[in-house]
């Protein structure tokens, strides 16, 4: 009475395998895809960052510039190369670099082919050579610093041929009236 009877084309079914063929027990293996595969990329875009989290000690050298965020004791050389010290930044130790921008805190001796600048939130306690430097209002620094002359200063400077001044009309009445 409550059974339910089954249509007449519905019955069990079976579900066929397809037929693999037989594994071999050494198998052949693909070559794997390598991930971290080193791209070319230009000069212009070659930047390396130490983060916040990352803490060093030894000597850093590489071929490329450097933004370092985390902290860092010993020597960074790059002396080709722009080296900036983020606002996170602290180095122990000596920096040689191009141009070197400091937002954080570096203790030691610096040394720039060209340029040191020091921002409102950055920190040297140490001895700066290089051609130029910039501390922006609130930065701080403590130490020496030795003013090298850049290649293009010293040609400058010692160039035999003296050219003479321009003066304009204002200028020569003013001497004129000095002279008077």
């Amino acid at each position: 009475m409550w059974k339910r009877l089954k249509p007449e084309g519905e019955g069990e079914s079976y579900v066929s395998q397809k037929e693999e063929p037989p594994v071999s027990a050494v198998e052949e293996k693909q070559p794997i895809e390598v991930r971290f595969e080193r791209k070319p990329t230009p000069a212009k875009e070659r930047i390396i960052n130490i983060g916040k989290s990352v803490s060093i000690k030894g000597e850093l050298t590489g071929d490329g510039d450097l933004t370092i965020e985390g902290r860092v004791e010993g020597q960074v050389k790059l002396r080709d190369h722009n080296v900036v010290i983020g606002p996170h930044g602290e180095i122990k130790g000596e920096i040689s670099a191009k141009n070197l921008t400091v937002n954080g805190r570096v203790v030691g001796n610096i040394s720039a082919g060209q340029l040191v600048e020091i921002k409102a939130s950055g920190s040297v306690v140490g001895d700066i050579e290089s051609s130029r430097i910039s501390i922006a209002d609130g930065g701080h620094f403590k130490g020496s610093v030795d003013l090298q002359r850049s290649a293009g200063t010293r040609e400058e400077c010692h160039s035999s041929e003296t050219e003479p001044a321009e003066v304009n009309a204002k200028q020569e009445a003013w001497v004129e009236l000095q002279a008077v």
